[in-house]
């Protein structure tokens, strides 16, 4: 029998792939991606970009494989990393480089221009869920801080 949440990602994305398991204090390695910043497909310009995204994805993988509550960021990323990104570059590396003009007819912007624009905009999702997942991090440093001074920082313990 499937769960809610199996169904409800089925429904949006596929089925939730379960997370790797190992051994207790025994961390899994990540899965590698199937694109490279390397990968002779991609014109000079977006390899930055794609090295960019990469170390995000690697970022957020590792926060989020030590939280099973991080799922739905976990299955994001994993998408993102197995799906997406080499669909993307698939996609460009397909059209024969003597019709990518068509693109710039088209579009009023090169291939390469159009390709780094998504690299671009998958950045930006990962950025922004990185600064979701450091929130917690912030929120809890802040209400430690905040015991620190209402503790210690006050002058009426009698005890001083």
């Amino acid at each position: 029998m499937t769960g809610f949440l199996d169904r409800l990602a089925g429904w949006l994305s596929g089925p939730i792939e379960p997370l790797p398991t190992a051994p207790a204090g025994t961390p899994t390695a990540p899965s590698i991606p199937a694109i490279s910043a390397d990968d002779p497909r991609l014109p000079e310009t977006s390899r930055p970009l794609v090295a960019r995204l990469l170390a995000l994805i690697a970022e957020i993988e590792a926060r989020t494989h030590e939280d099973t509550l991080m799922i739905s960021a976990a299955t994001e990323v994993r998408q993102m990393r197995d799906d997406h990104l080499p669909r993307l570059v698939e996609s460009y590396a397909e059209i024969p480089p003597s019709h990518r003009a068509e693109i710039f007819r088209q579009t009023g912007r090169s291939a390469s221009y159009n390709l780094n624009q998504g690299f671009e905009r998958m950045i930006a999702r990962l950025e922004a869920l990185s600064r979701s997942l450091a929130q917690e991090d912030l929120d809890s440093f802040a209400d430690n801080l905040r015991f620190i001074e209402n503790r210690y920082g006050k002058g009426d313990d009698p005890l001083r």
